[in-house]
């Protein structure tokens, strides 16, 4: 027998002029054309979608007033994990899943339109574990909505994962590390939705160019192929699934920490970070021929760390606009933005100050 996490109203009165008759909703597979995959996804064997990477997410645009989606946690993380839901472009809820079994859940949806879209967000990160998708429960699921034309992938750490943004339900200190993520609210989900563009979050907490905020490894390019964004690489990404006018990258905050007092931490090394930051971007190069590259310093640094950070990053980017580039790799700095979520993170209003320092610097790549 089906779980269900709501009393679920599975069935509709529909007045006709004749009277009243029952209707029921039908179920779609998640293979059915018509849902709308984006982001680092997955294809299980029965048919079943993973979503594996912050804010990847599954869209459906239905009839009726009626949607249940059908949700479960993958074996391999945490013992719940959290999704976002919009409907009809209006951010909804934060939805706790804590099932291994399908369980349905009831998406409300109000107003007098005829036609709905919903979209599901995976709230956490790769690493917390995946949020699998069984299909959907409405009247009628219609073709998605049309897609932007243009593209941004934001590469990135914790930041960029949104982590630490929700604090106000559960504070920081408290509950367990996922409570609190948020990527809907992040600021590459906030730019994307504001310039109106297709985006994609290669993000993964605590990592950095050539090593972790605490260990020597892994770092971003070495689990960047990975689909699960892990050290798996008998599973890698189809980089042709996501082909970005613009991919972003946001590290170095990582590199530059001073670890955690357990494990032996040497002193930021300029040179090797540079070293490793110029292969890297050759490696998106290889992914992507030809596109345009942004480089953000971290908005949560101290003055004195930033300085140097940007100089590192002036650097890679000289030792590619020196080459004959198709477009030239532009560097952006954060300014006057501070760290009130958990661990110092960017919250949520801080966040939306982070995207809108963004917002012109993308829209002139976009248009270049």
């Amino acid at each position: 027998m089906r779980q269900t996490a709501i009393i679920l109203l599975m069935t509709a009165l529909v007045v006709f002029s004749g009277g009243c008759q029952q209707h029921t909703l039908k179920i779609f597979t998640p293979d059915n054309k018509n849902f709308q995959y984006a982001g680092r996804t997955d294809r299980l064997s029965d048919g079943d979608v993973v979503l594996i990477g912050s804010a990847s997410s599954v869209t459906l645009r239905f009839t009726g007033d009626s949607c249940n989606v059908s949700l479960k946690i993958g074996k391999n993380g945490s013992d719940y994990n959290y999704v976002s839901i919009a409907v009809d472009s209006v951010y909804l809820t934060k939805l706790k899943i804590a099932s291994d079994t399908a369980t349905w859940y009831h998406i409300p949806v109000t107003g007098t339109a005829k036609e709905h879209t919903v979209t599901v967000y995976k709230s956490t990160e790769s690493m917390i574990g995946d949020i699998i998708f069984g299909g959907a429960e409405v009247d009628n699921l219609l073709l998605p909505p049309a897609l932007p034309e243009k593209k941004i992938e934001f590469i990135g750490n914790s930041i960029t994962c949104g982590v630490g943004i929700d604090w106000k339900l559960i504070p920081c200190g408290s509950g367990e590390y996922q409570d609190q993520h948020n990527s809907y609210w992040a600021y590459g989900p906030r730019v994307a939705r504001a310039l109106h563009t297709q985006f994609m979050l290669s993000s993964v907490s605590g990592i950095g160019i050539y090593r972790t905020w605490n260990m020597t490894g892994p770092s971003m390019p070495q689990v960047y192929g990975n689909r699960y964004l892990n050290t798996d690489s008998t599973k890698r990404w189809d980089f042709s699934r996501f082909r970005p006018d613009v991919v972003s990258i946001c590290l170095g905050t990582n590199d530059m920490s001073e670890g955690d007092t357990i494990h032996a931490r040497k002193p930021f090394n300029p040179e090797m970070f540079v070293s490793h930051y110029i292969s890297f971007v050759d490696t998106i190069y290889k992914y992507y021929p030809g596109v345009q590259v942004a480089l953000l310093n971290s908005p949560i640094l101290d003055s004195t760390k930033n300085v140097v950070l940007m100089d590192c990053l002036n650097k890679v980017a000289s030792h590619f606009n020196e080459q004959p580039v198709a477009q030239s790799i532009r560097v952006f700095e954060f300014h006057d933005i501070q760290g009130h979520g958990c661990a110092g993170h960017p919250d949520k209003d801080d966040q939306a100050k982070m995207a809108g320092e963004l917002e012109p610097f993308f829209r002139q790549l976009l248009n270049e």
